[in-house]
């Protein structure tokens, strides 16, 4: 466990995972040990939703990780060639969203993708 103070009442809390986002136990201030205060001025809801999407001639398996209302984060399985500036169309269920790619960590065996959505 890592002790991590909060940037805004700079009481320590604890974790395990420095770059995931976590309330202050104490005042509820959203921030990450590594990346800081969250930045999105909106909340995100947490709902892995497996789809399929193409990509210049192929097709990906992928999943939500979670939703707000300007983006979405998702978890697509391979290593696609995806790129920050990317425009592309996913259908989650039964809604289309046209995004551009703000994002990506490339893993071993997945990429890791923030979205912002145009439409």
């Amino acid at each position: 466990m890592l002790r991590i103070p909060c940037p805004k009442c700079k009481e320590s809390s604890y974790t395990s995972d420095v770059e995931s986002f976590y309330s202050c136990p104490i005042c509820g201030f959203v921030f990450s040990g590594k990346h800081g205060p969250d930045r999105r001025g909106e909340s995100r809801i947490e709902k892995e939703i497996p789809f399929v999407f193409s990509y210049k001639g192929k097709d990906f398996e992928a999943r939500t990780i979670d939703f707000s209302q300007r983006g979405v984060g998702i978890k697509i399985h391979g290593r696609p060639p995806v790129a920050m500036g990317d425009v592309l169309t996913l259908t989650v269920r039964d809604l289309c969203i046209i995004a551009k790619v703000t994002w990506v960590k490339r893993l071993t065996d997945k990429s890791l993708a923030g979205l912002a959505k145009l439409n």
